[in-house]
């Protein structure tokens, strides 16, 4: 029992080298979580409770920053711009804590990071708390800095990603609008390039207005004519001339009528078309504003949506060294090994008595 205790002791008094621990703290927030805390709070309805708001995709979020620093991905990250071997093999490290190969396997280094790099979550307040240690002070608190940074861009990754999934479905639904839009417009342009009329309908309406006009004007000349047969010889040259006035108006009444009601090319046929690329028209052109009005909403969702790290405590540059404990943990051998003792002889003995 003493001897163990003394070899840790002795361990730890001559051998042991100092651990700094540089410790941040930080929490994941969404924007609109934010926004409705605010909202609360200049409502006197918010109040701390609203101040610490998270949503559930926030939680999400810190979970996987959790998760993160606690991977293989992480320590790649941090290697490809800081040597974390190096840091862990400095000459004021020990034979035992420091990290014993120069060229470590990854899951030899994942499992040495995860004794010297630790993540914390506190679902009540949904902050995180990060320490990392090391064997100089400015080490401990570059590498705690360094990874706090990769998980700023691991949150924006994850937002820069949601806000473009929730964008491109609108986004996609405005280009088959438009793309629509264009398809109709050019109809239209066709189809008056090809009937050589711009609008139909109006042709249609100045038809009619001409053919009721000449309906007018040809029952005006019968009733002259009527009138006139009254107190004329039949073969006078007024009479004549009135016949041939309404045969005139006869024929190019029949002729409007024939335009407007018969053959390929009537204004009928010409209307009924327009018409149906009209309608195509305008509801490509609703579309195209409801499919509009549904990217600008999802754009405010994802960006109401959107997570981000707001940092409680930077890293600090520690001044003293917090590990190891040689003092506690001697004395924890200690007394483990006292109550292991005191087990042991009480078992001892009550095999003596037993067998006497």
């Amino acid at each position: 029992m003493l001897v163990p205790t003394a070899i840790l002791a002795a361990y730890y008094a001559f051998v042991a080298a100092p651990l700094y621990e540089s410790e941040a703290s930080f929490v994941v927030r969404n924007r609109g979580a934010m926004a409705s805390a605010g909202a609360g709070a200049d409502g006197r309805g918010g109040g701390m409770a609203g101040a610490f708001a998270t949503s559930r995709p926030a939680m999400e979020e810190a979970r996987a920053v959790l998760a993160y620093i606690d991977s293989h991905a992480a320590v790649a990250a941090i290697r490809r711009d800081t040597d974390i071997v190096g840091l862990w093999r400095v000459p004021e490290a020990d034979a035992l804590s420091r990290l014993w190969w120069s060229e470590p396997q990854a899951e030899w280094l994942l499992w040495y990071w995860r004794r010297r790099v630790m993540a914390e979550f506190d679902p009540e307040t949904a902050v995180l708390r990060l320490r990392v240690q090391a064997y100089r002070p400015e080490d401990a608190q570059g590498l705690a800095a360094r990874l706090l940074q990769a998980s700023e861009t691991l949150v924006n990754t994850f937002s820069a990603r949601s806000i473009a999934d929730t964008m491109r479905a609108a986004q996609e639904d405005v280009e088959k609008a438009e793309a629509r839009v264009l398809a109709a417009r050019e109809a239209l342009i066709a189809f008056r390039e090809r009937e050589a009329a711009f609008d139909p309908q109006a042709a249609a309406t100045g038809a009619m207005s001409t053919l009721a006009a000449l309906n007018n004007t040809l029952a005006q000349a019968r009733t002259e004519l009527a009138e006139r047969r009254a107190f004329m010889r039949p073969d006078n040259p007024q009479l004549q001339i009135l016949q041939n006035r309404i045969a005139a108006l006869q024929a190019q009444i029949a002729a409007e009528r024939q335009r407007v009601t018969r053959g390929e090319e009537a204004l009928t046929q010409q209307v009924a078309s327009f018409e149906r690329l009209e309608l195509e028209r305008q509801l490509a052109d609703r579309q195209l504003a409801s499919a509009v009005t549904s990217l600008e909403q999802a754009r405010s969702d994802a960006i109401r949506q959107q997570v981000f790290i707001m940092r409680v405590a930077d890293p600090h540059l520690p001044e003293w060294p917090r590990y190891p404990r040689g003092t506690f943990n001697t004395f924890t051998v200690f007394i483990s090994l006292s109550v292991l003792f005191g087990i042991g002889w009480l078992l001892v003995v009550s095999a003596r008595e037993h067998a006497n």
